[in-house]
Parts: structure tokens; C-alpha cells; sequence
């Protein structure tokens, strides 16, 4: 069996964001969302989320390139978090207040998530800090204390993007497979043996922001049995909110493929299932 979750990341980011997520989810193939509760955004999201029960909507939990919900020694005086996950690993690494803080990071943000009265149906990370080995330990104890049953892996086969993706960017995601391969290979291991759900394999992993009609109905066209998720970032346009955080990314391509009649036609010949995490079951 096929089963295919599409995701949404950065929901609460940019109003540009939050449009596209609904219009996916309203008139393509859109089953879930990641809310990034801290974005400067979030109420919109939240609403929009509120009045769409279907969408499936989890935690994107930011660590880094954002601002803190609570203020702690992991931010700065005016809030802001680590600029990046290499930033935020040396100071974990060499000041033994910094991981304290970043557990209060995320239970902060899980329960200004929880006080919208959304029930999150799994949990993510902006930029995947919480692979760091220090920190999934972190989002597995929280994710077991609020029953939270899906946990993001961020991990793909390498030769199955670079077959997807055509004349695209194979140096791009040659420079990333390794590092998701180890660090998204260990991650699956632990938190599955750990009792936490996870997907066979997240797509967009190698090519962030690229997954355009082409990728997508390529991949598609052979996607293995098992539960994939595949995971974008699309907005109405490239605001330059976006410009700055995301440079090079397809927004709007990666919405118009999220809405593609050719996408939807791929899904129904190969018998592909969509569904978000909510409805997967865990036993």
C-alpha cells in the first residue's frame, strides 16, 4: 500500500504562506501543515487552521533563524533564537546552560501550540535541529508526555531524487545526502525504538524548496509501498520576508504542483493514498 502525507512547512510564516497552504489544501492535494507557533504570522494560521478541520495541522518547532517564546539564555536581549543550526550546536557544545534552555524552548512552544486548542498532530523542526543527538532525546520525552505520535524523520533515498529531479541540482543533494542519511538514518532508528511513529522516508529533504511539478510527478510515478511523507514550502509569491529566509525556492512552483491536475492524475493511476498523520494508525 501507498500512503502519501503532504506537508506544508513554516505555516504562521508569511501571510503569502498561509494563503497557499489553504488554497493547496482547499483545491489540491494538501492533507497537513506545520505550524510554526513563534512565526510572525501565527494568528493568521492559527484562524485559518480553526475554520479548516481537515487540514492535519503539527508543531514546527524553531530553534534557530526565529524568535523565542521564552526568554532564556538561548536568545538574545531582543528575543531572537540562534541564526543557525551550526550556531546553536557549538553553543549547546560549550556551554552546559544552553541544552536546559533549549528544553524550555520547546515546552514553551508546545504550549503556546496546545493553548489554541489545536490537538498537534506530529512534530517537526525548522531547518531539522531537532535530529541534533542532544535534542531528539528532548522532543521524545515531549512527545510521549503529550501523546504526540508522529515524530519527522527527515530522511531519502538519494537516488531516487536525483532521478526525480532531472537536469536539476544532483550537486546539491549529493552535498546534503550524507548528512541526512546519518543524522535522519539515527533519528528513524531511535525514535522508533523508543515507541515514537515515524514515515519510511521524507521527501524534500535533498531538495528544499525545488519540489516543482516535474520533481513531484516523477517521484510520484514510482513511489515504493509504505508511508512517505513529502514535505513543501509554498507561498502565492516570494515576499521579501521569503527572499531572505528562503532563498531560491520555488514558492509558487512548488504551489502549482501541490494544485496540478497531472499530480492528482499520477495519484489515482499509481493508487496512491493521501492522508495526514491524524488518521494513520499506530499500533
Amino acid at each position: 500500500m501507498k500512503w502519501l502525507v503532504i506537508n506544508a512547512d513554516d505555516f504562521g510564516l508569511d501571510p503569502a504562506v498561509n494563503a497557499a497552504i489553504i488554497q493547496a489544501h482547499t483545491t489540491g492535494i494538501l492533507t497537513s501543515a506545520s505550524l510554526l507557533v513563534t512565526g510572525p504570522h501565527a494568528d493568521e494560521a492559527i484562524q485559518l487552521a480553526q475554520r479548516h478541520p481537515a487540514l492535519g495541522v503539527g508543531v514546527h518547532l524553531c530553534l534557530v533563524q526565529g524568535r523565542a517564546a521564552k526568554p532564556t539564555v538561548l536568545s538574545s536581549d531582543d528575543g531572537r533564537l540562534p541564526g543557525g543550526p551550526r550556531e546553536l550546536s557549538a553553543r549547546i557544545s560549550t556551554d552546559p546552560r544552553v541544552l536546559p534552555a533549549v528544553e524550555q524552548e520547546l515546552r514553551a512552544q508546545l504550549e503556546q501550540f496546545l493553548s489554541t486548542g489545536l490537538r498537534p498532530t506530529h512534530i517537526d523542526s525548522h531547518m531539522h535541529t531537532h535530529m541534533h543527538p542532544r535534542i531528539l532525546p528532548l522532543v521524545i520525552r515531549l512527545a510521549r508526555e503529550h501523546r504526540i505520535d508522529w515524530v519527522r524523520a527527515p530522511r531519502e533515498e538519494f537516488w531516487r531524487s536525483v532521478r526525480s529531479s532531472g537536469a536539476g541540482r544532483p550537486l546539491r543533494s549529493a552535498a546534503r545526502w550524507p548528512i541526512f542519511a546519518v543524522l535522519g538514518g539515527r533519528a528513524l532508528r531511535r525514535l522508533r525504538s523508543e515507541g515514537i511513529h515515524t514515515t519510511d522516508r521524507a521527501v524534500g529533504v535533498l531538495n528544499p524548496g525545488q519540489l516543482a511539478e516535474p520533481y513531484v510527478g516523477n517521484y510520484l510515478e514510482c513511489l515504493p509501498d509504505g508511508l512517505t511523507e513529502m514535505f513543501f514550502h509554498p507561498a502565492m509569491e516570494t515576499t521579501p520576508l521569503l527572499a531572505a529566509c528562503q532563498s531560491g525556492y520555488q514558492h509558487s512552483g512548488e504551489l502549482a504542483a501541490l494544485c496540478s491536475p497531472r499530480v492528482k492524475a499520477i495519484i489515482n493511476s499509481v493508487g496512491i493514498k493521501l492522508v495526514n498523520f491524524r488518521g494513520l494508525p499506530v499500533s
